[in-house]
């Protein structure tokens, strides 16, 4: 073939491919264009009022759309009526479009928030088309604007209150929505040291949630609640409310409030104070000396003033109460007037005073039961006089204070020794009483007993004394590590993550067993030698966070804990 002929036949198949690709891209555009999606929707909605969202599908092209599939993305902050809030994308399969052919799907919507913001849904469709194998995509997108809430929920409350004293706050809720509501739910979310006192209406769970029922449009309701907050002065406090609406089975939160209150200060003020350290923790026979300071905030007198502190706690000992306190057994209370500190006959304006006592914890954890744990002890201290100033309305001048404190646990570990231990599985060998340069083999026994917490993170460990060694034997508790020993140091470690309380009290001691191989020295001739030292525990508090530590002494070949050789004293021999 000539060169002008290959040119010619090169042209032409260039120009055969290129007119398929581009008949190839026309088709696929023709087909992308031939699907289309519209959505349509209210203009606008209220949060928590259930609307419908249609979206329409329609195949304008001359191709079969197959196996055609309809999904709705929607956006944070809003959900399908019916399903869960956490299910955000919803799936229609529209099996086939013929053309012309067209389908219309309806999705039940509903608006948790964004009260007067606008929210963007998603629609998207995928698709074969003819014998095409390759899936083809439409997507469009539709802005939702949201109104208010269907339920208005008002929260009125007291910007400004005092630790202790009662409030009240009335909680208004309204239907402005156009629809009636069933199965409404009101719950409050109180500060952690609210205490409520009494409600116009009676909760009907626990004392923060109440079962509304219906409620048609244009239809309000209210009620009272009456509590009291504890807390430093400046301390602020979230007080929230919300409304819940159940629809197909589902339940949502359609309408939120929250009110904010901060502790003013107190016209008479108390607080309390333990062992001059605000983090104290305490442990078993500790002593404990208690502060309560009092300021009068105000510019005039306070007569008659009252001190009161109730003591709460198991582990408190009050045989060894101190103070110049009246103390009431029937409720553990402590009183202090005029009779027993005459300044409190009448405190002047800007007066300061402190009363104290003194009490110790018992030496010993009262544990009966395997729910006896984290133990605390609990002071809630009241001062009021009936001298009321003139910006405060109440009956009586009254202020509130209160302080727990937490009681570590403790970690108790025991270090025995035996010779003759068959009940242990482990058989030694070797003379006793042991003899210089000849090789006898004990084990010991690491017991671990667990009082008032749970605790973590714990090690056991101990030195071996000279010429003592590991033999390689070491058992444990079911379900617990076995002891190592680090022949360079010659220590044994033993590492449990996890020791529940009463572990030794209630139950049987978590329990460690090695054998060793001593070998007496003449150094050793005539005395007890040494066979491991000081036995040291450490471990972590889960209830107080604190580090816990305790020891168990050295033992030697004297093994007074082995009732075989109660009669034959350990002492080396020749």
């Amino acid at each position: 073939m000539s060169v002008r002929g290959k040119v010619i036949l090169i042209f032409l198949v260039v120009l055969i491919l290129g007119g398929g690709m581009i008949a190839y891209f026309a088709y696929q555009s023709s087909i992308s264009k031939g699907l289309e999606i519209q959505i349509t929707g209210p203009e606008k909605v209220l949060i928590g009022v259930p609307f419908d969202l249609k979206v329409n599908v329609a195949n304008s092209s001359e191709n079969l759309l197959q196996q055609a599939r309809l999904s709705v993305n929607l956006p944070e902050g809003m959900a399908f009526v019916g399903s869960p809030q956490t299910k955000n994308v919803d799936f229609r399969d529209l099996a086939t479009l013929g053309a012309g052919g067209a389908s219309q799907q309806i999705f039940r919507l509903i608006a948790l928030n964004g009260e007067n913001t606008f929210k963007d849904i998603n629609a998207s469709a995928t698709y074969l088309s003819g014998s095409l194998s390759s899936r083809f995509q439409k997507s469009v997108d539709f802005q939702l604007a949201i109104g208010n809430y269907g339920i208005t929920l008002d929260i009125a409350t007291p910007q400004k209150i005092f630790s202790g004293e009662s409030f009240d706050s009335e909680i208004t809720y309204k239907n402005v929505s156009g629809v009636d509501f069933d199965n409404l739910k009101l719950t409050m979310d109180y500060p952690l040291t609210f205490n409520l006192t009494k409600a116009t209406l009676k909760p009907d769970i626990g004392n923060n949630t109440w079962l509304l029922g219906g409620l048609r449009n244009g239809s309000e309701g209210k009620f009272k609640i009456s509590g009291n907050v504890i807390g430093p002065e400046g301390a602020a406090f979230d007080l929230k409310s919300m409304i819940a609406a159940s629809f197909l089975g589902q339940e949502y939160p359609i309408s939120v409030n929250t009110a904010t209150l901060s502790i003013a200060t107190s016209p008479l003020s108390i607080r309390v104070a333990l062992n001059d350290n605000p983090e104290y923790i305490t442990n078993p026979g500790d002593t404990l000396n208690y502060t309560l300071t009092y300021v009068n905030n105000t510019d005039i007198g306070l007569r008659d003033v009252i001190i009161k502190s109730q003591l709460t706690g198991t582990l408190f000992d009050f045989g060894q109460l101190s103070s110049n306190g009246i103390f009431r057994s029937t409720d553990n209370t402590l009183t202090w007037n005029a009779s027993n500190v005459p300044e409190l006959g009448t405190l002047a304006p800007g007066e300061s005073g402190s009363v104290t006592f003194t009490i110790k914890v018992k030496s010993a954890y009262p544990i009966r039961r395997l729910s006896d744990k984290n133990f605390s002890l609990k002071i809630r201290a009241t001062i009021e006089s009936p001298t009321v100033p003139s910006f405060v309305q109440a009956d009586r001048t009254f202020s509130l204070a209160s302080l727990e404190t937490k009681v570590a646990g403790k970690l108790k570990i025991d270090s025995k020794a035996y010779f003759r231990d068959a009940v242990s599985g482990i058989i030694n060998e070797g003379p006793f009483p042991p003899k210089v340069n000849q090789v006898t083999e004990y084990t010991v026994h690491w017991q671990l007993t667990n009082y008032g917490t749970d605790a973590k993170d714990i090690t056991v460990s101990a030195f071996l004394g000279g010429n003592v060694k590991f033999t390689g034997v070491a058992k444990a508790s079911a379900g617990a590590s076995v002891p190592t020993y680090n022949d360079r140091t010659q220590q044994m470690t033993w590492t449990i993550s996890r020791v529940p309380a009463t572990v030794g009290v209630i139950s049987s001691p978590l329990e460690a067993t090695f054998q060793i191989a001593a070998t007496p020295s003449s150094s050793d001739l005539n005395t007890f030698m040494p066979l491991i030292q000081e036995t040291i525990i450490s471990g972590t508090d889960e209830f107080t966070n604190a580090q816990l530590n305790s020891a168990d002494g050295p033992v030697s070949t004297q093994l007074p804990d082995d009732p075989t050789v109660a009669n034959t004293p350990g002492v080396v021999k020749q």
